[in-house]
């Protein structure tokens, strides 16, 4: 790596991580207000409860933002190059606009495997992890535990390992209690079920009937049952696309395909595990021609006004194709990958008109 090549790297890096750390802290301050209006002297969920709520949800605006960071600290780091003659020095000893694009764009492809990691690891976890708290601290016939969610029902007590969504349950166990005598009556386990429409289907299923002349064990390869969990429960507990990782999605969509059931929503997140680290490469591109075209004559308000309407453009855009997208039937890939390559494009030739 030669000397011009960290110096860029070492001006835009500091301007995207800025812009990032900026960005995350003031959409999780305007999140701490909003999320003011949940808490409840009925329930655990306080002002504490709520910083620790919003805390844990970090990574995944981390995640989100990065894409706007990436432009809008590009934007500031290689304008202020350009301010100060920096870009025009390099010209002049033979760099050409080319060269400097491809060193950006190595800087590019270790964010993207920054980013990548982000997504596919941390952000999942510490977003479930977030969802299981507040649900927790705000519902008292719930519980949350590295065993699953548990579920107090009248006489039952349920522990669901995975509930992947209003359809679909792995890893069931349900206590049954009998009051009077003060024991369980039954303990029924099952290794997933799903809900047809009509009713529950439980796969797998391992029944012991507890007695005071002993225990009777029964198995079934399936067994229906109609009323398995709440629908409030399953409404507001539900796993959420966003709380899955690419493999996680990739199982789950497996299985409704299996099912004849839709998995739109679960492919677009799928997708979006990949796009979203590839946008930040085609940010810095799009940073690229509004630098060179500018040069010294852009100041860093311009700049940063520049990078805000063009990610929240691709924000919108990418959220609408989204929500078009499942509403008329557009393949997820598309729907997902159609606002990366529309700026791709427009970033790439608007490259080409700079000299």
């Amino acid at each position: 790596m030669s000397f011009i090549e960290r110096y860029i790297w070492k001006n835009v890096l500091l301007s995207i991580l800025i812009t990032w750390l900026s960005l995350t802290m003031l959409d999780s301050f305007f999140a701490f207000l909003g999320e003011l209006g949940d808490v409840s002297a009925d329930t655990r969920y306080g002002n504490l409860q709520a910083f620790l709520y919003i805390l844990m949800g970090a990574p995944k605006r981390l995640y989100d933002y990065f894409p706007t960071a990436t432009l809008i600290g590009s934007l500031l780091g290689l304008g202020n190059l350009a301010a100060n003659s920096e870009l025009t020095a390099m010209r002049a000893a033979g760099i050409s606009i080319r060269q400097i694009v491809l060193m950006t764009m190595k800087l590019g492809l270790a964010l993207v495997v920054l980013v990548f990691v982000l997504g596919e690891w941390v952000a999942p976890r510490t977003e479930f992890a977030a969802s299981s708290f507040k649900l927790q601290m705000q519902q008292k016939q719930l519980a949350v535990s590295e065993q699953g969610l548990w579920i107090k029902d009248g006489q039952r007590i349920l522990n669901i390992r995975k509930l992947w969504s209003e359809k679909r349950l792995e890893g069931i166990s349900i206590y049954r209690i009998n009051l009077q005598e003060g024991r369980i009556d039954t303990i029924t386990r099952a290794a997933s079920a799903d809900h047809d429409g009509q009713g529950w289907m439980m796969r797998d299923v391992q029944k012991q009937t507890i007695r005071a002349d002993g225990v009777t064990n029964e198995k079934y390869a399936e067994l229906r049952q109609d009323d398995l969990v709440p629908r409030q429960v399953l409404t507001i507990a539900a796993v959420k696309p966003n709380q899955l990782a690419a493999k996680e999605l990739s199982e789950f969509i497996q299985h409704q395909r299996a099912n004849d059931l839709s998995s739109s929503r679960f492919e677009q997140a799928f997708w979006q595990h990949f796009t979203i680290p590839l946008s930040t490469l085609v940010m810095l591109v799009i940073a690229a021609p509004f630098v060179f075209s500018f040069q010294r004559n852009a100041g860093a308000g311009q700049r940063i006004f520049i990078g805000i309407i063009i990610g929240i453009s691709f924000f919108l855009l990418n959220r609408i194709l989204g929500n078009v997208g499942l509403v008329y039937g557009i393949p997820p890939l598309l729907s997902a990958t159609l606002p990366l390559l529309l700026f791709l494009a427009g970033g790439l030739w608007m490259l080409r008109r700079v000299r």
